[in-house]
């Protein structure tokens, strides 16, 4: 066995053996997701194919193989194995959709940390695009901007740098250039669009299948109150002050690990070695707030859906965006005007949107001088290190 990660709830770690990866929690979302027997992948394929969409639109996303764990654990995966890109079996086209519909689909589904060491990319053994998390542990929070998977860089003040530089999203840039062509960014904004209006029309379908998970509210979504390199270095002077709760999980030397659970309020996290005691952080005070998660009762619609449409599509405009684009790039579905100091898109049903071209109040640019992240491996290096001075992660 090879261990793997950091130490968890009372020094639980990942391991590798044998081609598989045994996992000390539960894997019911990366099932629901990555899994080849998943019933939302044959929803997904059936609709796509009821709809007339590619029949690769979800191709991105492995099909992997899930046991019951022989050691213990809570659950074994079939290790992730692709074959690294090259130039001769892939086309900077095909890489540049397959990104959108990414950013699409865990937009919509509220799946986050979504940072580089969290995704594959590469050939699996059909020869298709695969760009994937490794872990699914953040699901079905009501996002309203892509940046909020961690896949494009956030602005927040307190990480910009880090998210910037560790954003998933730059894994694509070491194939598709710095900055990338213009038609590949209007491909990337086209699959994007087109897989966020089929969710949408499915949305009802999606969220029955959700409802008939088997421990859907005993499941824990992840919650993350800080980085772990904040952890590492807990000798330092943090703000806001660790809490008891982190302290106590640091002094038996784990990284804090701390949940939601689907129908219950409040952040919580395991008391004991079982992990049959579940402790709670207080619901009031000064203590962390948590984002509503989407409801399965609604049918997993809501209001921020809109502006995950509008607003995202110029998010993902406004992280791609670069100087040297000026003038009109089209398709059969839309078409980009890069102005001055404007950025209009015209869709072929003839809706027309439009915002001013610096967005960076909403989004980082991902090209950086550096390269870290931007590794042509099938897997991030484990150690990444940045050569520029700022931008240390």
């Amino acid at each position: 066995m090879r261990w793997l990660g950091d130490p968890h709830n009372f020094g639980r770690r990942v391991g590798l053996d044998a081609g598989r990866v045994s996992k000390p929690r539960a894997l019911l979302w990366e099932w629901l997701l990555l899994s080849r027997e998943s019933p939302l992948r044959r929803l997904l394929s059936v609709a796509a194919r009821a709809d007339g969409l590619d029949a690769a639109s979800f191709s991105f996303l492995p099909t992997l193989k899930f046991y019951a764990s022989k050691r213990g654990a809570l659950g074994e995966v079939e290790e992730l194995t692709l074959e690294p890109l090259r130039r001769a079996n892939h086309t900077a086209r095909a890489l540049a959709e397959v990104a959108g519909r990414a950013l699409a689909f865990f937009s919509w589904f509220g799946v986050s940390d979504l940072h580089w060491e969290n995704l594959a990319l590469g050939l699996d053994r059909r020869g298709r695009l695969v760009f994937s998390p490794v872990d699914v542990e953040m699901i079905l929070s009501e996002l309203a901007l892509p940046t909020e998977t961690h896949l494009l860089p956030d602005t927040d003040p307190d990480y910009a740098v880090t998210y910037q530089h560790a954003c998933g999203i730059r894994r694509v840039l070491a194939f598709l250039g710095k900055p990338i062509e213009p038609a590949d960014l209007v491909a990337m904004v086209s699959s994007y669009r087109e897989l966020l209006a089929f969710l949408d029309r499915h949305a009802a379908e999606i969220a029955k299948v959700f409802a008939g998970l088997p421990g859907l509210r005993e499941t824990p979504i992840r919650v993350s109150l800080r980085g772990t390199a904040e952890y590492v270095n807990a000798n330092a002077e943090l703000w806001p002050p660790l809490l008891d709760a982190e302290l106590e999980q640091l002094a038996r030397a784990d990284i804090p690990y701390f949940f939601r659970l689907y129908g219950r309020p409040g952040i919580h996290y395991y008391g004991n070695a079982d992990l049959t005691e579940l402790r709670r952080l207080p619901l009031r005070g000064d203590v962390p707030k948590l984002e509503p998660l989407l409801s399965i009762e609604r049918g997993l619609r809501a209001a921020s859906r809109h502006k995950l449409r509008r607003e995202g599509l110029f998010t993902l405009l406004g992280a791609f965006d670069h100087p040297d684009f000026a003038g009109r790039y089209g398709s059969a579905e839309l078409e980009i005007s890069f102005l001055k100091r404007r950025i209009d898109v015209r869709f072929a049903d003839g809706e027309e949107l439009g915002t001013q071209r610096d967005l960076s109040a909403w989004v980082s640019s991902v090209y950086l001088p550096c390269r870290c992240g931007e590794a042509r491996s099938v897997f991030v290096p484990a150690r990444t290190r940045c050569a520029q001075p700022s931008g240390g992660v």
